[in-house]
């Protein structure tokens, strides 16, 4: 069929939402975490490349299903697991080093081996990286935007697939109850929950989580925003009402298509040749997240789905949706990821900006 150029319309994206919905199901009774997520990414990918490259996704509604899902995670934050965690400072900053100099590692092979420059292969190889270093790649001309779009696509790709596969079957993780239930088959208290006005609290708290955040230019901030301001919340008040089960698959399903639809078949055809070296790197970093797990939940006395979720290098929505669909502590995890995402967006830019410069004279256009 020949590929349209102009952009799908409504009926046509409440098709592929359907087809994402169908895909996140099946993936659910498959036991898998996070399913609706990845029934979107993959569903937006391969519709994408293989019916109408004009496929997009907005962008506002995946940063209003960010607050939903920041909400979800913020929730479970206590005062006690915080004054708990900050004594960990040695295992929290040793995991986050860890993936960042495999990461480097990576990078400098890349840049070795195929036509990636080093700063590219930097800025698609940097774990948890998608946002901030395709905005960051914007200011340096020497950057290749297929290179850092399409590694860190892929990367992203890899890490949600193999990481709640082996916390499954390498570390013995199961799905809760609720969460081994497809959306199509939620219990009569699981949809009468949408009704229940408690959890609407998440709507303030998500909106001025994410205005605030926008306002002193927090990095990601339409899902840090709704975190933070919800675990302060949470640590105050107590535990804040769960996010409706209905309520957190629709936001799952729009977070994932508009991931998948970042990837683009010219794209890859494009950077075919760095497939496979982020393919290797990416499972690289998710080995080295495993053993460093080990190492620290024996430390720390986390179990260790708690832990490998903690230290693995994917987004911090999708591993701390992960965790709670898994019945792992949450907070835990939030705190490790939010370690990680905070020095990839300080430490990370500074070093670049050090060591390329600040990108000023060689802006693009």
């Amino acid at each position: 069929m020949p590929i349209r150029k102009e952009e799908l319309p409504v009926h046509s994206k409440v098709f592929v939402f359907c087809i994402a919905a169908l895909i996140g199901f099946i993936l659910r009774q498959l036991g898998i975490p996070i399913p609706y997520m990845l029934g979107g990414i993959v569903s937006a990918f391969f519709i994408k490349t293989f019916r109408d490259n004009s496929l997009k996704w907005s962008p506002q509604l995946r940063g209003l299903m960010l607050g939903v899902a920041g909400y979800g995670i913020g929730s479970n934050c206590t005062a006690e697991t915080f004054l708990k965690l900050s004594q960990e400072t040695i295992g929290i900053f040793g995991a986050c080093l860890s993936t960042l100099f495999v990461s480097v590692c990576v990078s400098v092979y890349m840049a070795r081996h195929t036509f990636a420059n080093l700063l590219s292969s930097l800025m698609g190889c940097m774990p948890g990286g998608l946002t901030q270093m395709t905005l960051m790649m914007e200011d340096y001309k020497e950057a290749d935007e297929n290179v850092v779009v399409v590694s860190q696509c892929l990367r992203l790709f890899v890490v949600e697939v193999s990481v709640p596969f082996l916390a499954i079957n390498l570390f013995g993780g199961t799905l809760t109850k609720s969460a081994s239930l497809g959306l199509a088959a939620t219990t009569v208290n699981d949809i009468l929950s949408v009704f229940q006005t408690g959890w609407l609290v998440m709507i303030p708290l998500a909106l001025i989580g994410q205005a605030l955040a926008k306002r002193i230019h927090m990095p990601t901030w339409q899902l840090l925003g709704p975190i933070l301001l919800t675990a302060v919340y949470a640590c105050f008040l107590g535990r804040t009402p769960r996010v409706p089960a209905p309520v957190m698959a629709f936001a799952q399903l729009n977070i994932g298509l508009y991931i998948g639809t970042m990837l683009d078949r010219d794209k890859l055809l494009k950077t075919r040749a760095l497939i496979p070296n982020v393919l290797i790197g990416s499972l690289l970093m998710v080995a080295t997240s495993a053993v460093v797990a080990v190492i620290v939940s024996r430390l720390y006395g986390f179990s260790s789905i708690t832990a490998f979720l903690a230290v693995a290098p994917g987004g911090i929505a999708e591993m701390c949706l992960a965790g709670l669909e898994m019945n792992e502590n949450v907070a835990v995890i939030l705190t490790y990821q939010l370690i990680r995402v905070i020095m990839l967006n300080v430490v990370v830019p500074l070093g670049i900006r050090k060591y390329f410069g600040d990108g000023t004279t060689g802006a693009k256009a």
